[in-house]
């Protein structure tokens, strides 16, 4: 009796340390077994919206699941990013973060907060912004802007993909800088911005990539790259700074997930995006959309995000409360 004992003790621990030893393989090879969603805070047709359905198609054969991209436009990518707090934190939901979904938390309450509520997966690269005119417009320079926007206060109109976005925060300090007083006018993506300023609805637009192939095409006018530096497809265009306006838009894009997401479901997400990052083609529709790889891991992009989220937090309160209000 007492050899029986000794052997069923002896085979239900090793069942119990065997479990222990293969769950976490288990786990890792179950993941996922669902087509797995992302969702993006802005309208299709945009740059990205054009990243995040390129990157969903390379990494499909990855996972073994398919990567459907769901936009959720509205709120400078507020409304996604509500919408992917609420979500299980399971990995079968992710979001993409941008700059404006940080910038927003600094100008009005938002259902969530930026650096508290999500698990980053990764950052793939960084936007390119300027500011654009219609090709028939009498403003030939950022001077002639500036001075007629001087002359007549409130009459100049500008569009960008969202209030609380990354454009929207440089026109806001650009207009401080100039002591210029303009009217915002948000829509729900660069691509509606794009076509109320082609259609003549907005005097101008602080523009992500998007209006590269209508600037190509002769359709708009490149006044002032609003990065730190010149834009590689437009060496002659001068940024903000060279023209002695001392302000910056901040680019983030990567992908999150919901706070408590299990590490090895980071880890196999992050891995098959990171070889998408890495595809040559993604290296080519960057090249086309005139963006840059910026490939962070999800450590650095939570530092990333934690930088970004302090220092534009910094530069709204020292423009005081009147810069939340616009």
């Amino acid at each position: 009796m007492k050899k029986k004992l000794i052997g069923g003790t002896f085979w239900v621990n090793f069942f119990v340390l065997w479990g222990i030893l293969i769950t976490p393989c288990m786990a890792a090879e179950k993941f996922p077994i669902k087509p797995i969603t992302l969702l993006i805070g802005y309208s299709p047709g945009g740059s990205a919206d054009m990243v995040a359905r390129y990157l969903a198609d390379f990494v499909h054969p990855i996972l073994g699941q398919p990567v459907v991209v769901i936009n959720r436009e509205g709120g400078a990518g507020a409304v996604a990013l509500g919408e992917l707090k609420n979500a299980p934190a399971d990995g079968y939901t992710l979001g993409y973060l941008p700059a404006s979904g940080i910038i927003s938390a600094h100008l009005r309450k938002l259902p969530y907060h930026p650096t508290q509520d999500f698990e980053p997966i990764i950052h793939h690269s960084d936007n390119i912004f300027g500011l654009v005119v219609r090709a028939d417009s009498p403003f030939k320079t950022l001077k002639d802007l500036i001075v007629y926007a001087q002359a007549n206060p409130e009459k100049v109109t500008y569009c960008t993909a969202g209030a609380g976005s990354s454009a929207h925060l440089t026109m806001m300090l650009l207009g401080e800088a100039a002591n210029v007083k303009w009217t915002h006018v948000p829509f729900g993506g660069g691509s509606q911005a794009i076509a109320a300023q082609l259609g003549g609805h907005v005097t101008c637009g602080a523009q992500t990539a998007v209006f590269k192939p209508h600037v190509d095409a002769g359709r708009l006018r490149l006044l002032a790259s609003l990065r730190e530096r010149r834009i590689d497809s437009y060496p002659d265009i001068p940024t903000l700074m060279e023209l002695g306006y001392k302000v910056v838009a901040p680019s983030l894009q990567g992908y999150a997930a919901p706070k408590g997401i299990p590490k090895e479901r980071v880890q196999i997400l992050h891995d098959a995006f990171r070889r998408g990052v890495e595809s040559p083609g993604f290296k080519e529709l960057l090249n086309k959309v005139n963006m840059e790889v910026h490939y962070l891991n999800p450590d650095d992009f939570r530092n990333k995000i934690e930088e970004v989220y302090e220092a534009t937090g910094k530069i709204i309160e020292k423009s005081g409360a009147d810069l939340k209000k616009k």
